[in-house]
């Protein structure tokens, strides 16, 4: 193209890439490759961001290359079942740490990989309460609480306590809540999801085929139809474990999860072994099948080539108008991928978001009177559990870390409990052999 018009386009299509390619994240090809995970809590109030913020298109290379990066270093390229997914757009790695705490394990700290709960207790909000009120009322509400009374609030900070354990078939029969995580095919609402998210390429592809009748409008269809392949083909994960007698009746142990100070807050998870220590390890990890692993691969290079294929057809062969729609549905596109790089309306729609709406489904966001759910594939599945959050507010850091080991230190108490215990039952058993010896003697003399 040779007039100003075409020069100025190409002009604005180079910037576009440059400044499109900087912002954007690698979270969509996350999404897109762990659709149950991210895509699966569809609601009213999460209905327009998603058509906003989530359409999956514009100049998304550089993220593409980024995840394929991760990819390669973990030695996915080289074949059937070989390298490690963790730590890769397949199965993320937080980068946080937890501590065991019980007999024996005594500051025993291993990686968290990719727990779902810590990430769902970090979607909780921090409620605030009245501070400088002097009536006795207020006063005593701040104690049930947690609160301590303080001049100044230098950051508010919560300390949350999770107690795991299999789900009785009375808990299932229950009018607790339930969040359900599918681990194979994903469900309808993910396919919803998926649809919103790209409502405005479908409205403006509609448009196109109905004033110009043009093929054209494949190249807005096309993302709507890769995400939708890629649900389908998606990687099955490992699921939860099957509750047996063994695992109910195994001893609880206490884990500190080591928060980032970013954070802000304390978490203790509490429970069988077995039962927490598998979302710290392989619960939601993909099983391996290399033809849905290559086609999911193929499917990233497909979604990361739209832009540059679009910008090099556009120039050369598409007609003014159409170029036009193009490039203003190209600005559109970076201008939302700047929005939902720091959007929290885009974590609302995954499983933790629905485990954290599940534990403040009163919105109070007051968790300190406790909150019980259950989580599984099915409600009345082998695997169920059932999880209880307890959480105290504080107005420092400091108190928070000291009510967390205070609550830390109930494993020692009880030991010494038990100890005390024993011995008191040990000097009673003495005691009482000693009561039968002299008995005997007693009669022996009395015999004589």
């Amino acid at each position: 193209m040779s007039d100003d018009g075409g020069v100025g386009l190409v002009a604005l299509g180079a910037l576009l890439g440059y400044v499109g390619a900087e912002v954007a994240p690698t979270s969509p090809f996350e999404h897109l490759l762990w659709p149950n995970r991210h895509l699966s809590h569809l609601s009213l109030s999460s209905a327009l961001a998603i058509a906003i913020l989530m359409p999956m298109g514009g100049p998304i290379h550089k993220a593409a290359l980024e995840i394929f990066d991760k990819l390669y270093a973990h030695g996915l390229f080289l074949g059937r079942q070989r390298g490690h997914m963790l730590g890769t757009a397949f199965f993320n790695d937080i980068g946080w740490t937890y501590t065991l705490h019980g007999p024996g394990h005594e500051g025993l700290t291993k990686k968290t990989r990719n727990c779902l709960w810590a990430l769902a207790l970090g979607l909780l909000p921090v409620p605030e309460f009245d501070s400088n009120s002097n009536n006795r009322r207020s006063r005593n509400r701040r104690e049930e609480k947690g609160l301590a009374r303080k001049s100044t609030i230098r950051a508010r900070t919560c300390v949350h306590h999770l107690t795991f354990s299999p789900a009785t078939i009375e808990d299932k029969n229950s009018n607790l809540p339930f969040v359900k995580e599918h681990t194979k095919m994903p469900n309808i609402s993910v396919h919803l999801t998926i649809m919103l998210g790209e409502s405005t390429a479908i409205i403006i592809a509609v448009v196109l085929i109905a004033v110009w009748r043009t093929p054209w409008a494949a190249l807005w269809l096309a993302p709507l139809a890769l995400r939708l392949l890629s649900a389908v083909f998606t990687l099955h994960r490992e699921p939860l474990v099957s509750s047996t007698e063994e695992i109910a009746t195994e001893k609880h142990q206490d884990f500190q999860i080591n928060c980032p100070p970013s954070i802000g807050n304390f978490m203790i998870f509490t429970g069988p072994p077995t039962i927490v220590l598998q979302f710290m390890r392989h619960y939601g990890h993909p099983v391996r099948h290399r033809p849905r692993e290559v086609l999911q691969l193929v499917i990233i290079i497909i979604l990361a080539s739209i832009f540059p294929v679009g910008l090099i057809t556009s120039t050369l062969s598409m007609p003014r108008n159409l170029q036009y729609v193009w490039f203003g549905y190209q600005i559109y596109l970076v201008a939302a991928l700047h929005f939902a790089r720091y959007s929290p309306f885009i974590k609302n729609i995954s499983t933790q978001a629905a485990i954290a709406d599940a534990l403040d489904r009163r919105g109070s966001g007051d968790l300190s009177r406790g909150q019980s759910i259950l989580f599984g594939q099915k409600r009345h599945g082998s695997g169920t559990i059932r999880v209880e959050l307890v959480v105290t507010y504080h107005e420092r850091y400091q108190d928070g870390q000291k009510a967390m080991e205070k609550l830390l230190s109930r494993h020692v108490e009880m030991k010494s409990e038990t100890a005390d215990d024993k011995s008191s039952l040990h000097r009673e058993s003495c005691s009482k052999r000693a009561l039968e010896g002299v008995e005997a003697v007693d009669h022996s003399a009395l015999q004589a």
